[in-house]
């Protein structure tokens, strides 16, 4: 399993939203599981962070191989989940791209190293 941590800045005063996101995932959890098995990869772990006046969300993907996820959206059967994942992507992300942070060393419950 592969590993990939993403950084996304956030408009100011996202946190709401975001736990708006999160409490909708966690109540219809099919639905984001059906479009991310589609793509290839899942959500981890979710974290939020605020450092002075800018705030980050933190997303920690998995994937058997990030080479061969679904690269074009046209392809996937949306779930009612797209309509409001859009909606928070658009109004709560920065303009600026997100940061794919480089991994150095990914584990699993066994304590074995994986190759990156």
């Amino acid at each position: 399993m592969q590993s990939k941590l993403l950084k996304i800045k956030l408009n100011p005063d996202s946190r709401g939203k975001l736990k708006d996101l999160i409490d909708y995932m966690q109540k219809n959890i099919s639905f984001p599981k059906n479009e991310m098995a589609q793509k290839g990869y899942f959500w981890d772990s979710v974290f939020f962070d605020q450092s002075g006046e800018a705030e980050y969300l933190y997303v920690v993907l998995k994937s058997e191989d990030f080479s061969k996820i679904m690269m074009d959206e046209s392809e996937l059967d949306a779930t009612p989940y797209r309509e409001i994942y859009e909606k928070f992507r658009k109004t709560c992300w920065a303009p600026e791209p997100y940061q794919d942070i480089e991994p150095i060393a990914c584990f699993n419950s066994s304590m074995v190293f994986s190759d990156l």
